[in-house]
């Protein structure tokens, strides 16, 4: 599993590939030792979203693959608050001429499932909605080309949701569409183009994040030319044109969307001969408006490991690795503000993915993956660190998990986000639900094609505690839905 800015600001935190799956609840306190009852969830599914609300239910939807003892099915669990899951309800089962199904939750368990459909030649995406008791709608199609792969799904806690395709055109030319759905809504509005009709036989990585008031920014790069698109919408509105970010972009770009509106753009910049402004680049865009200039996080440092988050007020947190010091760093930027390095963390770091959260009262959370021991094997643990104010410094590591052969952390802190009872036509919320101050942090494992396993914990900064160890084991190396696709030529 990756981790992304856009689980950062979330009430959802996403997992990749897992066969056997176990969740253990604990109540963890200073210097007491956690007990966990394991509670076994799934076997041979797929951990698609784990959405969290402000009184503490949690629900966990996954994708049951084709090729595991079934033809697959779309399944979504419900846990109380400091319960275990519930038995697993069937959303949806994979039917002939379904190529993919991904699935993403909202806080109160509403959410959406997209589909790409394959009838003889013609190639579609369709989505239908679910509630939080299980009830699917009929899927509707909301790509309008004969030939459409879908990209990227992404859902807010609020409800809001936007899905984005590759749609395929004569001579083997395609570009990006997406269709967004508001707040409140029941149906997705009519399909955007993103991009242009272009001709790239390479494989084109999609990053997608959706707001609360639905706000949605999308960015994305191809391998045969290193160039960092961007396009962004304000809620109720249709996408600006699509900016042109970096020219010679060195990895994959990701997005974040805080539940204000503002988004925010992180990829890095390598040359072969070092230059100053090498390095992370950071790209801010205010509600409404375009992405401004390149802020260089880390100058100089090449291709740097690093994950950003924004906070409803339009506050950037960015974590990123040092891997002269073997460090993490946190830079943070007010709303009109520059780019500051508040902070660094951590010992053994590793160059594995990185995760950062925070809310506009200053608390910030940290995960990251340290090295444990080189023989007789490589083993890594997720760490994670609490900063409980604004200028309060970052607290001791929290260990989530055991360590892995490899850990790949993600974590979220639940914003206040708006009620799903709102109205769209004025973009203002009928109800805004009081923030919570429960925290998730998890712990993705993989190595090549060997077991992939995860760890979830939750803990809340003023009592400590943690809620909810989850794991899982599949034999295959997954992809996040929403930072990869490959569109077919």
């Amino acid at each position: 599993m990756t981790a992304t800015a856009t689980w950062a600001r979330r009430n959802a935190v996403v997992a990749a590939a897992a066969l056997g799956a176990s969740v253990a609840c604990c109540a963890v306190r200073p210097a007491v030792t956690p007990a966990a009852a394991p509670q076994r969830v799934a076997t041979g599914a797929v951990p698609e979203e784990l959405a969290v609300g402000d009184a503490g239910r949690a629900f966990l939807v996954t994708t049951e693959p084709a090729g595991a003892g079934g033809r697959g099915a779309v399944r979504l669990r419900t846990a109380a608050p400091a319960a275990g899951f519930g038995p697993a309800h069937t959303l949806m089962r994979r039917r002939p001429g379904v190529r993919g199904m991904r699935a993403g939750v909202a806080a109160d368990g509403a959410g959406v499932i997209a589909l790409q459909t394959e009838h003889g030649t013609r190639r579609e995406v369709r989505a239908a909605a679910f509630g939080a008791r299980g009830r699917v709608g009929r899927p509707v199609t909301i790509s309008l080309g004969g030939a459409d792969d879908l990209a990227a799904l992404d859902v807010a806690p609020s409800g809001a949701a936007a899905v984005v395709w590759f749609r395929h055109g004569r001579r083997g030319r395609w570009r990006l569409e997406a269709a967004v759905r508001e707040p409140g809504a029941t149906r997705f509005g009519p399909p955007h183009p993103l991009s242009r009709f272009v001709q790239r036989p390479c494989c084109t990585s999609v990053s997608l994040a959706v707001s609360e008031r639905g706000d949605t920014a999308v960015t994305w790069t191809s391998t045969s030319r290193p160039v960092v698109w961007a396009a962004v919408r304000s809620a109720g509105r249709a996408f600006r044109r699509p900016q042109t970010l970096a020219t010679e972009a060195s990895d994959e770009p990701r997005v974040a969307v805080g539940a204000g509106g503002t988004a925010a753009v992180i990829y890095s910049v390598q040359h072969v001969r070092a230059r100053p402004d090498d390095g992370l680049q950071l790209h801010r865009a205010a509600p409404g408006a375009p992405f401004g200039h390149a802020e260089h996080v880390d100058p100089g440092r090449g291709v740097t490991i690093g994950a950003a988050s924004v906070t409803p007020a339009g506050r950037v947190l960015v974590a990123w690795t040092d891997p002269a010091r073997a460090t993490v760093h946190l830079s943070e930027a007010a709303p009109t503000g520059p780019l500051v390095n508040t902070g660094e963390l951590g010992a053994s770091v590793t160059a594995g993915a990185l995760s950062v959260a925070g809310d506009d009262d200053g608390r910030a959370d940290v995960a990251w993956p340290r090295l444990v021991s080189t023989a007789p094997a490589v083993r890594e643990q997720a760490m994670a660190a609490t900063r409980p104010a604004d200028g309060a410094p970052l607290g001791p590591p929290i260990a989530l998990g055991r360590p892995w052969r490899e850990a790949r952390p993600a974590l979220t802190m639940p914003q206040n986000h708006m009620s799903p009872t709102q109205r769209p036509s004025r973009g203002r919320s009928s109800k805004v639900l009081s923030p919570s101050k429960w925290s998730i942090g998890i712990d993705a494992t993989a190595s090549g094609s060997a077991s992939r396993r995860l760890t979830a914990m939750r803990w809340r900064p003023s009592l400590f505690a943690c809620r909810a160890r989850q794991k899982a084991t599949h034999p295959h190396v997954g992809q996040k839905w929403n930072s990869m696709a490959s569109p077919r030529m």
